[in-house]
């Protein structure tokens, strides 16, 4: 069931983001390299508080102790991947930014619900 909720939750995030960056790109006219960090932001807000209330269910847990664990996989992890992995995307294929959005969004989350399971919200 965690891993359900982990998804969903992921999911809403990973949404979040690619709305984000859509707005950011196509109506502001940002560099989707420049607004994919902006995304994340409000994505990673998103994330952070939909896997502390519902996925991972921490009631009882400090949220600052918690938020800056969650932080460090997020920075850490999860953006220095995504960022890294997009950058490559970008540069060296013809795939449209939204749709080398989606691919890293669906390939990061396996390495950021296991530090958050297991680390982060612990």
């Amino acid at each position: 069931m965690q891993l359900i909720k982990f998804i969903v939750t992921g999911g809403t995030a990973a949404a979040v983001h690619l709305f984000i960056l859509w707005l950011l790109v196509d109506l502001n006219e940002l560099t989707p390299l420049l607004a994919n960090p902006l995304a994340f932001l409000l994505a990673f807000i998103v994330s952070y508080f939909g896997h502390s209330l519902w996925t991972f269910n921490h009631k009882q847990h400090v949220h600052h102790n918690t938020l800056v664990k969650f932080l460090l996989v997020q920075l850490l992890c999860s953006f220095v991947l995504n960022q890294g992995l997009y950058t490559l995307l970008l540069t060296y294929s013809h795939l449209n930014y939204l749709v080398a959005s989606f691919i890293v969004l669906a390939v990061i989350p396996l390495v950021t619900f296991t530090l958050s399971k297991y680390w982060a919200f612990k």
